[in-house]
């Protein structure tokens, strides 16, 4: 703040001159006296301490302008410019909520400075219907030892909290030593938001995702107040104690760091869990092989690359713990066909049922019956109707959120190197379906928080991967401004961009999630697809493999599990296949990258 003062008052040939008090009302009288003394001193810029030691005598005999920054002083006429914490705690807190937390802290001091931060808080977490727990919030913490002490008590909760906003630094510094000296690492144990942004949190490792009261846009608004009170009491010759004072309130914004992190959830809202939770002991292993158990795999369709490499995981680890797979059914995407599968499965009496529902209620009778008989079900990222966490083993997914956070930041990040700031979304339109609705949301999330020069034209709801190509034709109509889309999957993707094809508009860039042959290809030859974030089939078929191994030796296991994706660009292309795919990319796609000049080998 003071820095950027000194810049603006140096360009309108005013001398800057500051001074620390301390709360010291000795050094305050001196400061005074000078200030009495001096015939120079046009205006003053001054911050109103919380204990009062500034107050209205320091000003009985100041006569001359005061823009007081933060809160003013009772019975002191002057001009007054207020940051909207409450806006900044509700942007902080929001963004936690978003990120999957639902158990956030709020460490205070100074009562009455951080109400209008608690309010904030409190009103964010009411607009999202999570209820305020008086356990994990705290307010008037004023020494190390009281924030030590709040930290211990939160520690101690049977649900301890997943973040924590510290509303000053006077919160925060002690929560950093707190979570040092207890090996707590952020932001994979805690995620931290600080309420002030300050010059080293961003230079913190991890940095620190702050509120930032952007301190240029408040010392020019200061500035100009000041300036114009005393070009007005030059001109007109007013005591200054006549002139009607403004308030202003000035908009602050959320600087995300590296300090907060997401949440991944299931169905039922459930933790995202890694698949090391699933990790079996040889002692384990060599129980399950000697009981030469038999499975099953119905699957909703298994033509895409996708599939074979899930069942090409699941595979591998059965084929170690000498699990015998006795059928493989795929329903083409028909739910009829799926039930009817079911019930045959159901006579051969697998010990375990690996699944991927094609239709939430119109399998669920027959999954229903699955639950009934004493086959371990596995399922895959859908969850039929009427079963319950405790009717399954697990449920084995990409971590949805990670997978959108990948989309959000590499399209965001793709539109500011290239100056475009006008995005659409397409989205799928089902928001029954929790997959792809928190991916999607994950995205939007991204870009709005993070990408403030970026504007969200408008949004397509699709159902069907063709009603993708329909709504787009009529969507670019519409909105001919816009520059990029982000697009939920691969599939609807393809159809996107053969509708922009159509009218002719390839120029727009594509962001999307999932590796394929097509969407790989467009990246390689400089298509419209600039990004993708690739889930890891196999990676997911292995967890699948081991829960079920987890389900039959008895074992508690978590009922989600999140694999997590990956970034892939066409520099990175080659080698992210061979990650994905566990081969080397074919032939053509490696001739056409090699004439790239940023070429990454997939060896290296």
């Amino acid at each position: 703040m003071e820095e950027a003062l000194d810049e603006i008052s140096k360009k309108e040939d005013y001398k800057l001159f500051t001074v620390v008090y301390d709360k010291d009302h000795e050094r305050l009288e001196l400061i005074k006296n000078l200030l009495l003394d001096s015939l120079n001193f046009a205006g003053m810029i001054a911050f109103a301490d919380e204990d009062d030691a500034l107050n209205k005598d320091f000003f009985r005999e100041c006569d001359i302008p005061v823009v007081f920054l933060g809160r003013g002083i009772e019975g002191v006429t002057a001009d007054l410019i207020v940051l909207d914490t409450f806006d900044g705690a509700y942007k902080a807190t929001k963004h936690l909520i978003k990120n999957g937390h639902e158990h956030i802290a709020f460490l205070g001091s100074f009562q009455d400075f951080s109400t209008k931060r608690f309010s904030g808080y409190k009103k964010a977490l009411e607009d999202y219907h999570i209820p305020l727990n008086p356990e994990i919030y705290f307010s008037n913490l004023n020494k190390k030892s009281e924030v030590f002490e709040a930290m211990e008590k939160m520690m101690g909760l049977e649900i301890v909290p997943t973040a924590v906003i510290a509303a000053n630094g006077s919160t925060l510094l002690p929560i950093l030593e707190y979570f040092n000296a207890h090996n707590i690492e952020i932001p994979k144990d805690f995620s931290l938001v600080s309420l002030n942004d300050f010059s080293w949190t961003a230079l913190f490792s991890p940095s620190i995702t702050c509120i930032d009261k952007r301190p240029g846009e408040v010392a020019k608004k200061a500035f100009q107040m000041i300036h114009g009170r005393i070009e007005e009491r030059k001109g007109q010759g007013k005591n200054v104690n006549a002139i009607k004072t403004d308030t202003v309130v000035m908009p602050i914004q959320l600087n995300v760091r590296e300090s907060t992190c997401g949440i991944g959830r299931g169905p039922f809202g459930e933790k995202a869990e890694s698949a090391e939770a699933l990790i079996l002991s040889e002692a384990e292993r060599e129980a399950v092989r000697e009981k030469k158990y038999t499975a099953a795999i119905s699957l909703h369709y298994s033509g895409k690359a996708w599939m074979q490499l899930l069942k090409k995981g699941i595979k591998t680890i059965f084929d170690d713990l000498g699990i015998s797979l006795i059928a493989t059914t795929d329903a083409h995407f028909n739910a009829d066909l799926q039930c009817k599968q079911l019930e045959s499965l159901r006579f051969l009496k697998p010990d375990v049922l690996i699944a991927f529902p094609v239709d939430k209620e119109e399998t669920a009778l027959a999954f229903q019956e699955t639950v009934k008989s004493k086959t371990k079900l596995v399922l895959i990222t859908n969850i039929p109707d009427g079963v319950t966490a405790k009717d399954y083993v697990s449920c084995v997914s990409v971590n949805e959120h990670s997978h959108g956070r990948n989309m959000g930041h590499g399209l965001g990040e793709y539109m500011v190197r290239h100056n475009l700031s006008n995005v659409g979304v397409i989205r799928h339109g089902d928001r029954n379906f929790y997959a792809t609705q928190q991916r999607d949301d994950a995205a939007e999330q991204v870009l709005v928080e993070e990408f403030p020069e970026i504007r969200i034209r408008g949004t397509i709801d699709f159902l069907s991967e063709t009603e993708a190509y329909t709504k787009t034709v009529d969507f670019i109509k519409h909105h001919p401004e816009v520059e990029a889309l982000y697009v939920s999957w691969d599939g609807p993707a393809m159809e996107v961009m053969e509708a922009l094809a159509e009218v002719n508009r390839t120029d727009i860039a594509i962001v999307t999630g999932d590796l394929d042959y097509p969407v790989a290809m467009n990246m390689t030859k400089g298509g419209m697809v600039k990004m993708l974030s690739a889930q890891c089939p196999y990676e997911q078929g292995e967890a699948i493999a081991l829960a079920a191994a987890n389900g039959l030796l008895g074992k508690v296991t978590p009922s989600f599990i999140g694999i997590e994706p990956v970034c892939v660009t066409a520099e990175n292309l080659l080698k992210s296949w061979k990650r994905v795919f566990k081969e080397e990319a074919p032939a053509e796609m490696k001739q056409v990258l090699k004439q790239n000049p940023n070429y990454i080998s997939s060896d290296r």
